[in-house]
């Protein structure tokens, strides 16, 4: 049973009676589509008029649930990425006057988490457990002459569907389905043996994101554990399991300073656990589910965390466990939150992004669109990007 005060204890493993996103909702039941897709139109690119914060939008015709990324390349380009829930993929840039969409790929399936970019490679899974990697020929310097490409290299479905998000860990993409962790071998993604997982391990009911840090992965699962491995590229091997009170469907926060992984779970608690040992440090009551990933930062020299409630509570803790601040937003919060220059930026299902003063929590911004926002955004010098279940791309001047 459950010791938070705020929550009532979960029944048994029963999909129905889990507190779960739609999305892991319809997987767990084998059914297919989008609960949003239907009600989203398949529009060409649009650009909305400017606000007086400098904003622009581009529509992509599907609600957005993942993050937006920067794609890295060898023309010099500020060029982002974001995906619908419709598999279609939408690379951009921003003009001086709007955001435009400088590609498009289409994939088979509903995509609801970031995908990863590396080399010129763009990682993706679908809802329904299918990996992707395309090329995008960003990698090559004659990318501003020849264009984006988009040319799929292989793609693999896996035995259960995936919910979390590719991990790029060295020569290895992570991939986190509900069975367990699988690693494939992306050192040369141009042969066909890329495509063929190089070793997995088995966890039942995997949802979240597995973290990688010095040497060791740590994922939480559905039956309440919380996994520390030794990892080293080539293999996996576990060191311990920590037995939580709810299930953890949230990637584990490193602590910067290296001793602890903070995670969240479903009955509301955030815990700290040992990183090299697996025991118990502390852990914190919220007052509802936390289902949005943990960030870490630092104030004043002393390392605090940073993460949202289904409540619409935001909360500020430090390296203890103690509570430092909390700010109170119009809806839940699932937002993975984006520290820059002594703020705080995170989006609600409130339709509301917000920024906060780091040090005391004090809205300093906040921006109101037509949508929920559930993926982490991006900030690249005076300009933050977010998707929204309203289908739109999203840039702001901050």
């Amino acid at each position: 049973m459950s010791e938070n005060p705020f929550l009532k204890p979960l029944k048994a493993f029963d999909t129905a009676n889990l507190l779960l996103d739609e999305s892991f909702t319809d997987l767990i039941k084998n059914k297919t589509g989008s609960l949003m897709e239907d009600a989203e139109d398949d529009l060409p690119f649009e650009t909305k008029p400017d606000t007086p914060e400098e904003s622009f939008s581009l529509r992509t015709g599907g609600a957005i649930h993942s993050g937006c990324i920067r794609l890295p390349n060898k023309i010099n380009r500020e060029i982002y990425a974001a995906a619908n829930i419709k598999g279609e993929i939408f690379f951009f840039e921003q003009g001086k006057t709007a955001l435009h969409a400088v590609s498009k790929v289409t994939l088979q399936g509903a995509i609801y988490t970031s995908p990863v970019f590396s080399e010129g490679i763009l990682y993706c899974a679908v809802k329904d457990g299918t990996v992707y990697a395309v090329d995008t020929g960003l990698g090559s310097s004659n990318a501003e002459s020849e264009g984006i490409r988009n040319k799929l290299l292989w793609q693999k479905k896996m035995k259960k569907g995936i919910l979390a998000e590719p991990v790029l860990a060295g020569k290895f993409l992570i991939i986190t389905s509900l069975d367990g962790i699988y690693a494939f071998d992306i050192s040369n993604p141009y042969e066909k043996n890329s495509g063929i997982p190089v070793w997995g391990v088995s966890i039942n009911g995997t949802v979240s994101t597995p973290a990688v840090d010095s040497g060791m992965l740590f994922i939480g699962s559905e039956d309440r554990r919380l996994f520390g491995f030794d990892y080293g590229g080539s293999r996996l091997q576990k060191l311990w399991d920590y037995e939580l009170s709810g299930a953890c469907r949230m990637k584990p926060c490193v602590s910067q300073s290296g001793y602890y992984v903070a995670v969240s779970t479903t009955d509301g608690f955030i815990y700290a656990i040992d990183k090299k040992t697996g025991t118990y440090m502390w852990k914190f009551a919220v007052k509802s589910p936390v289902i949005g990933n943990i960030t870490s930062g630092i104030i004043n020299g002393n390392e605090h965390i940073f993460f949202g409630s289904d409540a619409g509570i935001f909360y500020c803790l430090n390296s203890s466990g103690r509570h430092v601040w909390d700010f109170k937003a119009e809806g839940m919060i699932r937002t993975e939150p984006v520290i820059n220059n002594g703020l705080i930026w995170f989006g609600s299902a409130d339709s509301n992004l917000y920024a906060l003063d780091i040090v005391t929590g004090r809205e300093t911004f906040k921006f109101k669109i037509e949508g929920g926002i559930y993926g982490k955004p991006v900030i690249s010098g005076d300009r933050i990007f977010f998707g929204s279940t309203d289908g739109y791309i999203h840039s702001i001047n901050i």
